[in-house]
């Protein structure tokens, strides 16, 4: 009965013509958060030789309010291997984040990297800008046995720029291996980006 008085009503009223004049009247902007950037695996920026992902988000909300949704967001859909608080109030938020990339499985092997990163969201009123910095990766095998020690070892790292723009990771019996670490960091930064 509810359902046919719905499509009774969306026939007589144009539901297309009302969806139209909904975003006119109520763009996506004034719905939540507005951002366009995606990052490219072929374009990486770089920032005084370091390699820095810079996002501005716009939104309709209240500072206070953008800052609450996006301590929601970190805290509890982020999902990260591992993550800490070092400053987060309502003037700003930045995290110590660690997360796991796996690049490829196989019956014989996983090839995985840990990525270590800072983020920093600043707030401003109407607008919110993240910078993703200080980007380190370890090897999945490294990183696990540090994490198994008690005491700190040695074990090699790579920078964001290592990895992403001088290609200077390689592995036995995997092609392109800079490039395919590069396509899941660029995916996971564009998929935060999406859900903040």
């Amino acid at each position: 009965m509810f359902m046919r008085n719905i499509s009774k009503f969306l026939s007589r009223r144009g539901f297309i013509a009302k969806l139209c004049l909904f975003f006119i009247f109520f763009p996506p902007s004034s719905m939540g958060f507005a951002q366009s950037i995606q990052f490219s695996k072929d374009s990486i920026p770089v920032v005084d030789g370091e390699v820095v992902f810079l996002a501005k988000f716009e939104y309709e909300l209240n500072k206070n309010e953008f800052f609450r949704r996006t301590y929601s967001y970190l805290n509890d859909k982020l999902d990260p291997y591992s993550g800490a608080f070092l400053i987060n109030n309502e003037d700003s938020t930045i995290c110590l984040i660690t997360d796991y990339l796996e690049i490829s499985s196989n019956p014989i092997a996983v090839f995985g990297m840990y990525i270590t990163y800072n983020m920093h969201l600043t707030y401003n009123e109407g607008n919110c800008t993240m910078a993703i910095s200080n980007i380190s990766y370890m090897e999945k095998g490294y990183f696990e046995s540090q994490e198994k020690s008690k005491r700190k070892l040695n074990m090699p790292k790579y920078s964001g720029k290592d990895i992403m723009v001088d290609k200077n990771y390689t592995r036995l019996m995997t092609q392109n291996a800079s490039g395919k670490i590069t396509e899941a960091t660029v995916e996971r930064v564009n998929e935060i980006i999406k859900k903040i």
